[in-house]
């Protein structure tokens, strides 16, 4: 039996020139859950906050694979790291909106941000994972579609390393 020549997936690579895919990606990625809430102005500020949080934790855990060597080799890596900095904002949302409400109440009368409880910020999680990860699932997808290509595996040094090289049987 013969074995097949091991090849190195070539890692992505941003989407040449990077000063305008990049931030095109992030403004479709970022906008088109805005634009669902075209004539309502506070929803979109709501969107635009919440997918700008999204995605400067995402391209912050990218960033940190990127820079210890580890460089995504496929765009549902990408889509991965969007959709877990998606979850963790969606399981804070809940927490930091009872809080601002409580904030909100106790300025405009005293004592009145006692109501908003713990229990009210648990009860809201469920919904917002549930409006929060189709999102952000999405909205990855698109990001790593618009920003990223695959490097071609021929032109690039990654076979010239000799890991796999040294190691393949010629064919018999």
């Amino acid at each position: 039996m013969i074995a097949p020549v091991p090849q190195r997936i070539a890692p992505l690579s941003w989407r040449k020139p990077t000063l305008l895919w990049t931030p095109a990606a992030l403004a479709l990625a970022i906008g088109w859950p805005a634009a669902l809430f075209y004539n309502d102005p506070n929803p979109q500020r709501l969107a635009l906050v919440a997918g700008a949080a999204v995605f400067a934790l995402a391209l912050i855990s990218l960033g940190v694979s990127w820079a210890t060597g580890q460089a995504p080799r496929a765009r549902r890596i990408v889509v991965l790291h969007v959709v877990i900095a998606g979850a963790l904002i969606a399981i804070a949302a809940p927490f930091v909106l009872i809080e601002l409400l409580a904030l909100v109440a106790d300025y405009e009368r005293e004592g009145a941000g006692e109501s908003f409880t713990f229990a009210m910020s648990l009860a809201m999680i469920p919904l917002a994972l549930v409006i929060g990860l189709p999102v952000s699932l999405v909205s990855g997808i698109v990001f790593a579609w618009v920003a990223l290509k695959r490097s071609a595996i021929g032109g690039s040094d990654l076979l010239e390393d000799r890991v796999f090289r040294d190691d393949v049987q010629p064919f018999r």
